[in-house]
């Protein structure tokens, strides 16, 4: 997911026409609640009885701890709705509630459902909640009396979406829901199931909702003006795991997920997960594994809509409070993955947020599981990444890979081309991995000189690789050309396309 612009709903509802005398902040109570579906009367910025009764029976089923509606209370009134927007007062009913002790599965949970599991940092609880209104997504996460998490709409949260066939959000399994979704207290998302498996661990089973219905537009790509999906929600399958806790590091939070793809797709491009931090957040940096530093990025790279701040890196990500009290990190050891730190700027503050991104790439893309282990750390700024240097040692990483292209297959050669853009003067090693069993059938060095090379890449162009006919393998065979890592021991990481399929016996 990434950002929609929603027309205020009460325009549509609403007219001010004759309201000269109407107050402001009666004009805003009674349009907040006119957005979230509870009759205030005519919208005329006057609070007649039933504003009155309309706004207890909100405050009431959204858990707003505020005084009686009068025109002496009216401007906090104005100021404490917004907060229901981002969700912070969400409704809760206790009987749907399964806490961390409640152990066991529900399936197709109902609207109002929520699960949370519970673990311990540095003496202070850590409560991690997840519901159906978020398509089984994480919608809170506290710490210290702190909220973490910005859910103003159903694309936030700490979340995962993907982009098919490089259509952007106009093809966009979206985790929490789709963009109509917005304030709604329920998603367009199929909960499958979600189960508590131990009070620091849970599961949820899903079939993302698209981003987009069909024909809606968004921030598309590749020349995609609306969404191209046919339906409302994705036969995609989505499986993840949330551990609070990792191998005696109590403030490193696991995440196992898995896509189940249910045809072919050209291309896979992956948020595994993603997390949308409140306003607050807004010191970034980058965690560098190699000697445990953190990285301050206070220069933006260059924007794109609607981001105000965008920074991609090899490096992990990390997002913090001025102050450095609360912070929450980014890691993976996945092959290839990059990282965003990016913010959104808007003058609501419960709209605007700062956000990590871990993506992942496939092209193509062909049906079956793909699976990813991520991890985010909360606590201090300090305290986050002193657990980085243990997860980096557990899950060391090659944080300047090597990348390139397979350019032609064919039964006569296959070729492409490789190089580590730290290094340019070394040539990289290609392995040709029979995707099958595993193994490598042979590996070649990307040394030759190619004529496109230079003026591509800015170097001497010695980078290119050939593999003749005749060390070719024979028979049906699907093969990834992978860059060996700079790292010994571990894996390498397939060029582009990531996988293709040679059939030259007899």
């Amino acid at each position: 997911m990434a950002y929609r612009f929603i027309p205020v709903l009460a325009a549509a509802l609403i007219s001010t026409a004759g309201a000269a005398v109407a107050g402001p902040d009666e004009l805003c109570v009674q349009e907040v609640l006119a957005i979230h579906g509870y009759d205030p009367g005519p919208i005329d910025g006057h609070l007649g009885p039933r504003t009155r009764q309309i706004a207890t029976d909100f405050a009431r089923d959204w858990r707003l701890d505020l005084p009686a509606l009068s025109a002496s209370t009216v401007a906090d009134w104005c100021v404490a709705l917004p907060a229901a927007q981002r969700g912070a007062g969400q409704p809760q009913d206790p009987a749907l509630t399964d806490g961390p002790d409640a152990l066991g599965c529900v399936e197709a949970p109902p609207d109002g459902y929520a699960r949370i599991i519970t673990g311990m940092v540095d003496g202070d609880p850590v409560e991690l909640r997840v519901s159906a209104r978020f398509g089984g997504a994480v919608g809170g996460l506290t710490w210290r009396g702190r909220q973490f998490l910005n859910i103003y709409d159903h694309g936030r949260q700490i979340s995962y979406a993907w982009h098919l066939d490089g259509h952007g959000e106009c093809l966009n399994p979206t985790e929490p829901g789709s963009a109509q979704d917005y304030f709604l207290q329920s998603s367009t998302t199929r909960v499958l199931q979600i189960c508590g498996e131990a009070p620091n661990r849970l599961s949820t089973r899903i079939n993302p909702a698209y981003w987009t219905a069909p024909g809606e537009a968004a921030f598309c790509d590749n020349g995609t003006t609306g969404g191209v999906n046919t339906t409302l929600v994705s036969e995609n399958l989505f499986e993840k795991v949330i551990q609070i806790g990792y191998r005696g590091i109590e403030n490193v939070i696991l995440f196992d997920a898995t896509i189940t793809l249910e045809r072919d797709y050209q291309s896979l491009r992956t948020e595994m997960p993603t997390a949308y931090l409140t306003h607050d957040f807004t010191a970034r940096y980058s965690f560098d594994p190699r000697d445990g530093t953190l990285i301050p990025r206070e220069e933006s790279m260059d924007l794109y809509p609607p981001f105000s701040f965008v920074h991609v890196s090899n490096l992990p990500a990390v997002l913090a409070t001025e102050d450095g009290q609360f912070a929450l990190g980014a890691y993976t050891a996945i092959p290839g993955a990059s990282y965003e730190l990016l913010h959104y700027d808007v003058p609501n503050p419960y709209d605007a947020n700062n956000k990590w991104n871990i993506l992942v790439g496939h092209v193509p893309a062909p049906a079956g599981p793909y699976s990813y282990r991520a991890f985010a750390v909360i606590g201090t700024l300090e305290q986050v990444r002193a657990s980085m240097v243990e997860l980096a040692a557990l899950h060391p990483v090659d944080v300047t890979p090597g990348w390139g292209f397979v350019d032609y297959v064919g039964c006569d050669e296959v070729a492409g081309w490789a190089w580590d853009p730290d290094a340019p003067d070394v040539p990289m090693m290609v392995d040709l991995r029979d995707l099958g069993t595993g193994e490598i059938v042979l590996s070649v060095l990307a040394d030759a000189y190619r004529a496109d090379l230079p003026g591509a890449l800015g170097d001497d162009g010695r980078h290119a690789f050939r593999i003749p006919a005749e060390d070719l393998p024979d028979g049906p065979v699907t093969l990834a050309a992978d860059v060996r890592a700079s790292v010994d021991g571990l894996p390498g990481i397939a060029l582009t396309p990531n996988q293709f399929s040679l059939d030259c016996g007899g």
